[in-house]
């Protein structure tokens, strides 16, 4: 009877065990089941967004990347632009070198003055030779003007008002010997050099009232005897410029220039337009 109570007793447990439920599972197991599904419902939902985040960002890198090495390249082609420059900027009032100094009043010794000869060919020659010049043509842009360029225009070809002014000057100068310097002329050729000598004229006179010189000019009676030609009884004062001038430091000007100067003979290196 015992024995059949002990075998009893273990099937019992077994039948127990099987009407028993199995255990739940680990508390955290469970926990990772219940969070990992929003998980996957988060990805699923915002992975298209995400993509497009990203291609956006791609292309906006690619800009940027874009927009970078165009301004690179511009500062660059700034950059030669700057190195063909010379030495100085161009020249303005404001960047010039000034002193103070007085005319001479004795042009017995000028070289520049007097009847035409060897020497005053000469000094007109050398205050003439950087009459004419090579700019780049970012100077030419800032005041929208257009020249004669250079073949790869880089540079255009100027001339400096003053220089100009100056080779007027010489074509009066000229004027006032046409014997000597237009003895070859025909009529309609001497025409048109006193056309040019008038424009030359016009031209000075524009030149000296833009930029007027305030020094003063005084009078003087020459030893009491100047008298006018019109009233040789009479005494008139004669005008003398003893005052100082302010005046720009022409040599170094012209230094300036001279690094810059270019042969306008030398056509070949233009750019000449065709069928001109």
């Amino acid at each position: 009877m015992a024995h059949q109570e002990s075998v009893a007793e273990p099937l019992l447990a077994e039948e127990e065990r099987a009407r028993t439920p199995p255990p739940l599972a680990h508390p955290s197991f469970e926990k990772d089941l219940l969070t990992q599904a929003p998980k996957r419902n988060f990805t699923r939902r915002f992975a298209p967004w995400l993509m497009h985040l990203c291609i956006f960002l791609s292309y906006t890198l690619v800009a940027l990347a874009i927009v970078r090495h165009a301004l690179q390249s511009d500062a660059s082609h700034h950059d030669r632009n700057e190195d063909t420059r010379p030495a100085l900027p161009l020249p303005d009032r404001e960047g010039l070198q000034w002193r103070s100094r007085r005319f001479p009043t004795n042009i017995v010794d000028n070289p520049l003055a007097g009847t035409p000869r060897p020497e005053l060919e000469s000094a007109w020659h050398d205050l003439l030779q950087n009459d004419n010049i090579r700019v780049p043509v970012g100077y030419l842009q800032e005041k929208s003007l257009k020249s004669v360029y250079t073949k790869d225009h880089t540079e255009g070809i100027v001339s400096l008002s003053v220089y100009h002014s100056l080779h007027c000057l010489k074509k009066i100068k000229h004027m006032m010997f046409k014997e000597h310097y237009y003895a070859d002329r025909d009529e309609a050729a001497m025409a048109r050099e006193w056309k040019h000598a008038d424009h030359c004229v016009e031209y000075i006179r524009e030149s000296l009232m833009c930029q007027p010189d305030l020094a003063l000019v005084t009078f003087r009676w020459i030893n009491d005897t100047a008298q006018h030609t019109a009233a040789p009884a009479e005494f008139y004062p004669t005008n003398f410029d003893v005052d100082t001038h302010r005046c720009a430091d022409w040599e170094a000007l012209d230094r300036w220039a001279g690094q810059r100067a270019f042969d306008l003979s030398r056509v070949d290196l233009l750019d000449r337009p065709r069928g001109d």
